[in-house]
């Protein structure tokens, strides 16, 4: 009966984190629509850019709470690193087909990716190297003696301290920095829910908190690092918009993460979100080679709102059709999902 007890316990944990995951890659779809078509930055582009990557991030964190080993690299340089740079020259040849030439040779295209991983699948990039770091650190933090915490605050403080002082940016240095933070408190929240064991339970207090201060914080949140609109009234100095951002995306993140499990019965009844977030790596690259065609369709006119609902819809469903198609074949999965199908992929597609 304990047994039984347990797999029910991580079917629901897993169909649970899925549907956040689902939730997350959904919310980057939209979130890349509403930036193409929005000439302004509004209220729902900030709504979305305030948390969604660091969502992302923190779930990512929360599923590897328990990883010490170096395994864990390998599996992750597979899983990540062959879809980033598999995903450099499709999107090369797409340019072509679209524009009819480009600026560039393949090699340059491809250092420049490299260089600047904004301009490709960046997020696996970055998720990579925060692996690295967090299993370094976590390791250190045994061997030391010390609480993981602790090495986790040292490490994000001085990556952090890096970009924010020297400025750098090459090779994706400052989203790994930036990123690492979120993963890590992914780790630690997963590991103290664990130790209380109850990680289906939500806290009302923390729900009731950050539905007060996020949309709070959301009426002052500027887009591309720029400080927070009371900033015309009043300074607080270089680094408060830092701190301002940080913040927002671990409010809004945990907002998120205890209403899903305040409506945990009502999330098991979104197969659609459970089912998207067991191929959010496909989704997230796939989706970008489909807005690059469906950003040459003509918006709806003055209806604005009601084409870009429409087209996040298209985009999510395209999205989500060809990773499952890329399950069922092994070299196509390989590149895409960065994984070989198993069983486990088979129950996806059933």
């Amino acid at each position: 009966h304990i047994q039984i007890r347990i797999s029910a316990l991580r079917d629901h944990l897993q169909a649970y984190i899925d549907c956040l995951k689902g939730f997350a890659i959904f919310l980057v779809v939209l979130g890349h629509i509403l930036q193409h078509y929005y000439s302004d930055v509004n209220i729902a582009i900030r709504i979305v850019y305030s948390f969604h990557i660091p969502l992302f991030m923190f779930m990512s964190g929360y599923v590897c709470f328990r990883k010490y080993d170096w395994a864990m690299i390998k599996k992750r340089s597979t899983q990540l690193l062959i879809p980033f740079f598999s995903y450099i020259p499709v999107r090369y040849v797409l340019n072509i087909l679209l524009n009819g030439s480009i600026d560039s040779s393949l090699f340059q295209y491809f250092c420049h990716v490299v260089y600047q991983p904004d301009m490709g699948l960046w997020f696996l990039w970055a998720l990579f190297f925060i692996t690295v770091l967090f299993i370094a650190s976590r390791r250190i933090a045994r061997r030391i003696n010390l609480p993981e915490w602790i090495v986790f605050a040292a490490v994000a403080g001085l990556l952090n301290g890096i970009v924010i002082f020297g400025n750098v940016r090459q090779f994706g240095f400052h989203w790994i920095a930036w990123y690492f933070i979120y993963f890590c408190a992914g780790v630690m929240w997963r590991t103290w829910n664990e130790n209380k064991n109850d990680t289906r339970k939500f806290d009302f207090r923390l729900l009731i908190s950050c539905a007060i201060v996020f949309p709070v914080m959301v009426y002052f949140f500027r887009m591309h690092n720029e400080p927070p609109t009371f900033y015309q009234w009043i300074n607080l100095g270089r680094l408060f918009p830092v701190v301002y951002r940080l913040v927002i995306g671990m409010v809004g993140t945990m907002l998120v993460y205890e209403l899903f499990k305040l409506y945990n019965k009502q999330t098991e009844r979104l197969h659609f979100l459970s089912k998207m977030g067991g191929v959010t790596l496909g989704i997230y690259y796939i989706h970008f080679l489909v807005l690059q065609i469906v950003f040459t369709w003509p918006i709806f006119g003055n209806a604005i709102v009601i084409g870009i609902c429409l087209y996040t819809i298209i985009v999510s469903i395209i999205s989500y059709a060809l990773s499952r198609a890329c399950l069922r074949y092994r070299i196509p999965a390989l590149l895409v999902m960065g994984k070989w199908p198993d069983r486990t992929d088979r129950a996806i597609l059933a």
